[in-house]
């Protein structure tokens, strides 16, 4: 069976040829090598603007991405430390913006998508930044009475109820899981496996493209499934798989952005943290960790729940949370006490 053939251009045919960009295709494979390991079009998108910043500090002096290493390294050295309104920028920032061009070039350097011989970032002197240095976890105490307060407010009625019910359970899988936020706020029914007793959640997508599972203890699935026969009733065992755990239950703030009923955002779950424990989401994941330690779970085992690459990354988490506490302060305080001074 013979098949048509498209005739060749004749004369009166244009022919539309279309350039190739290399630099461009490279720059365009990085990052969605970026939105394939995490799963977060946030993240890709926070790439793409670094990226395109150092591009234009480039741009200012006729170079882009591909020159000679050495006349990048320059740009980058005064680029990564500037500020438009001419602030001193943290060296943790610092350090960022050049891993995040330093992680373009090595992908295309592994790759082999543009004709470069070395990293320009490796020639570029970077700060000194103290690993987690602003971790911090959040006080026992303090939180079990906010959660006290929360756990009481839930037995009431109405939208004041509800918000109680849902910021409780909220905030307790996020302080036993150690989970994201960008996970939490992931969440969706198709990710609960319960028994009605037990509940098992999945993370489908965690940072680096891990999946995760986390069995929650009795009391905080009690919390969870509470919450949710609280707002879903009878439907709950026929719910759609993509209804999120944390809804959009009124309007107004950051939280309120997405429509009532809607997945709460990481910046929504942020919100939640900060009016009902006057911190950021991270810093619940900092309790999460050194919490494990007290209760006497190994390094690996704590690396295992937050998900770290190795041992050493969480080994530096552990340090930072821990470097204010002395063991011999109480010690100290009775050896210089005034109370029993003798004059």
């Amino acid at each position: 069976m013979s098949q048509a053939m498209t005739p060749p251009p004749t004369g009166d045919t244009e022919v539309v040829l279309v350039a190739h960009d290399p630099l461009a295709l490279a720059v365009a494979a990085w990052l969605d090598s970026k939105h394939g390991r995490s799963g977060s079009t946030r993240t890709r998108d926070a790439y793409a603007e670094t990226l395109n910043d150092f591009r234009a500090a480039l741009s200012r002096v006729g170079l882009d991405l591909d020159a000679d290493a050495a006349a990048v390294a320059l740009v980058a050295q005064a680029w990564a430390k500037g500020s438009k309104r001419g602030r001193t920028v943290k060296s943790t920032t610092v350090a960022h913006r050049l891993a995040v061009v330093s992680s373009f070039y090595a992908f295309v350097l592994r790759r082999r998508l543009l004709p470069l011989v070395e990293n320009p970032m490796a020639l570029v002197e970077r700060p000194q930044v103290e690993g987690y240095a602003d971790a911090q976890a959040l006080d026992t105490a303090t939180v079990r009475i906010a959660l006290a307060a929360l756990k009481a407010e839930a037995t009431g009625t109405g939208l004041a109820g509800d918000l109680a019910a849902r910021d409780l359970a909220l905030l307790r899988v996020a302080l036993t899981t150690g989970r994201r936020v960008a996970e939490l706020a992931a969440l969706r029914w198709r990710d609960v496996a319960t028994d009605g007793v037990r509940v098992t959640l999945t993370v489908q997508r965690a940072k680096g493209g891990k999946r995760m599972r986390d069995t929650l203890a009795a009391d905080v699935a009690a919390d969870l499934l509470r919450w949710l026969h609280r707002r879903h009733g009878p439907e709950l065992g026929t719910l759609p798989a993509d209804t999120p755990l944390w809804p959009v239950l009124k309007g107004g703030g950051v939280a309120g952005r997405g429509r009532i009923g809607a997945a709460l955002t990481a910046q929504g779950i942020a919100e939640v943290v900060a009016h009902r424990l006057n911190t950021h989401p991270h810093a619940l994941r900092h309790s999460f960790a050194q919490a494990m330690e007290r209760a006497g779970a190994t390094v690996s085992t704590i690396q295992a729940r937050l998900g770290h690459s190795n041992l050493a990354t969480t080994g530096r988490y552990l340090t930072q949370l821990s470097k204010a506490e002395n063991a011999y302060a109480d010690a100290l305080a009775r050896l210089f006490g005034a109370d029993e001074a003798t004059l």
